[in-house]
């Protein structure tokens, strides 16, 4: 709870993936790729309920301080591969109608830190939601749209076609990291989304970003983790 609002925080965790098969759960520093984000969310004290919501049955993450967590079993309606993860969130938030803030949390973005986090439970009390958001490496203007049957590209923007590419003079674009989502639950219930005129975009501050969503990306992920404990041993 933060200036009387209670807090809940989600933490989505489908079993079937497509790209990379029961990712949530893979074997991630001795323990599932879940509890990464579980363990750091129980450790900012302002929330008040974590939410496990999951479709995989007999979930056991032997979590201590576990309290705080509930788990909710998701229905089949909500747990394909075509179901937007906020119809999810979305039907939580009615269905928890004692909460202020309702913040949601990939366990596929393990590197987020705790300070990022607790910056933006602060600043949703100024704004409507907040957004972890990291900046695109290259920029935006140069996009194409690739037609795989004819073989035709089509730019996005202008900026091409009038050979104005130079990243010096363009603006940087930031697009949502996948960390975190947090809103007032009256907007989001409202508006039915996370990005609304007031939104706050946080910076993903930690110099160690992945996002998981196939093999190459958790192989990437485990070798910045062992090099992240190897670092702190020396």
């Amino acid at each position: 709870m933060i200036n009387k609002k209670k807090i809940l925080a989600i933490v989505p965790a489908r079993q079937n993936s497509k790209r990379l098969k029961n990712k949530n759960f893979l074997n991630f520093g001795g323990r599932p790729l879940l509890s990464f984000t579980i363990e750091k969310l129980l450790k900012i004290k302002v929330i008040d309920k974590i939410i496990i919501t999951t479709d995989k049955k007999n979930l056991n993450l032997n979590l201590k301080n576990d309290k705080k967590i509930e788990y909710h079993y998701r229905s089949a309606k909500f747990s394909t591969s075509k179901s937007p993860v906020f119809n999810t969130i979305y039907d939580l938030a009615k269905k928890n109608s004692s909460y202020d803030i309702v913040s949601y949390f990939l366990p596929t973005v393990p590197f987020t830190l705790l300070k990022d986090i607790k910056y933006g439970y602060k600043k949703v009390l100024k704004f409507k939601s907040c957004v972890s958001i990291i900046e695109y490496e290259d920029p935006i203007e140069i996009a194409l749209r690739y037609n795989s049957n004819s073989k035709l590209v089509t730019p996005l923007f202008k900026n091409l076609s009038n050979n104005k590419t130079n990243s010096k003079m363009l603006e940087k674009s930031y697009k949502p990291s996948g960390a975190f989502y947090i809103t007032q639950k009256n907007s989001l219930l409202k508006n039915k989304t996370f990005f609304v005129k007031k939104t706050c975009g946080i910076n993903y501050t930690s110099p160690y970003f992945v996002d998981i969503n196939n093999s190459k990306d958790f192989e990437y992920a485990r070798f910045i983790l062992k090099y992240r404990i190897n670092e702190k041993k020396n």
